[in-house]
């Protein structure tokens, strides 16, 4: 009767999990930018602003100095166009690296991050840094940013980390980080969902990377996460890294939802790409964007996208039936088939 007990708890929570890591009804986001009229996002659907403002260095550039004034542009704008947003947390700043002498690093988005990318000097300052993001975003109604109607619940630990572009340490330090606030925020808001820092696709050394490192976050986040960002020459993975990564998940043992978080498919077909994705177990895909750095998706490929979103968006399930055709089944009940 206890085993029966417990089982029924763990099917419970799986199910809460999924339910809250698609609280909006949108299969589809993008990657957003404010200060780009076409990096602005869609209407009623997922965004991750990127590199984004929730940025340890651009919050508080001296220590006990908070500025909010780019966060909550990002939030209010989001939360007037019904947008639900995916935070991507960065744990950098320059005078706690400073303070113990970290060495400089370089990143692709130069001062929009930190000088340095090092594990906090101060783990202690980073948590305070990090309970008043949470505490200013999560809509309990205590500290919340004034105006505050669409808090945010899904929260990015990192980016990428495998890289030396966004995280200079090693493994072991980015497991501290990651499982470290995981925690600070799951303390502070009991509804948040971790999502994990995105995977810089399965290549070899990202395989070996993460093969050793998931086992050891495993139990801190809610959302698998994978990136696919298409080579300089356009070559691509038709299913956007989604099938072996979630390869790689069951090997390990890991069973969770999977998040492309970013998605640039390169000299891949659009329509093919994304939903052999879907297939393949993703539950929600963010588009890099029209004006993202790389090979750019040609108008013909975005308007296919743009087709398919309005056709199919918030659909239930999927699944192949034939090579070259899918069926959707969508919230009512009805079907959709998509020829491909």
């Amino acid at each position: 009767m206890k085993k029966i007990y417990l089982l029924l708890l763990s099917f419970l929570f799986a199910t809460s999990i999924l339910t809250a890591s698609l609280q909006a009804d949108s299969r589809f986001g993008d990657l957003t930018q404010l200060h780009k009229d076409n990096m602005k996002g869609k209407d009623g659907k997922w965004v991750r602003p990127h590199p984004g403002p929730f940025v340890w260095n651009r919050i508080e550039r001296e220590q006990g100095f908070f500025s909010w004034e780019d966060a909550d542009k990002y939030v209010v704008y989001a939360q007037e166009h019904n947008q639900t947003t995916l935070a991507t947390i960065w744990p950098y700043s320059n005078w706690d690296q400073k303070s113990c002498k970290r060495k400089k690093a370089k990143s692709p988005f130069g001062k929009k991050l930190s000088k340095y990318l090092s594990k906090p000097c101060s783990m202690g300052n980073y948590k305070n840094f990090l309970t008043k993001l949470v505490d200013r975003y999560d809509g309990d109604g205590e500290n919340d940013m004034p105006g505050l109607a669409k808090s945010i619940k899904h929260w990015e630990i990192m980016n990428e980390p495998e890289l030396k572009m966004f995280f200079k340490g090693t493994e072991d330090e980015f497991v501290e980080i990651f499982n470290f606030s995981s925690k600070v925020i799951k303390a502070n808001q009991k509804n948040a969902v971790i999502v994990m820092a995105g995977a810089a696709g399965m290549f070899p050394e990202n395989k070996r990377f993460w093969k050793s490192a998931l086992p050891k976050i495993k139990d801190n986040f809610d959302i698998a996460n994978m990136h696919h960002i298409a080579s300089p020459d356009g070559k691509c993975d038709k299913e956007l890294w989604v099938d072996e990564f979630s390869k790689l998940l069951k090997s390990l043992n890991i069973d969770k939802p999977i998040w492309v978080t970013e998605a640039m498919i390169g000299k891949c077909k659009v329509l093919p790409t994304y939903i052999k994705a879907f297939v393949n177990g993703a539950e929600l895909i963010i588009d890099v964007g029209a004006d993202a750095p790389g090979m750019k998706m040609s108008k013909s490929a975005r308007n296919k996208l743009d087709e398919l979103i309005e056709n199919i968006d918030g659909f239930k399930s999927v699944e192949l039936i034939s090579k070259r055709k899918a069926e959707f089944v969508m919230k009512d009940g009805s079907k959709k088939r998509v020829e491909f």
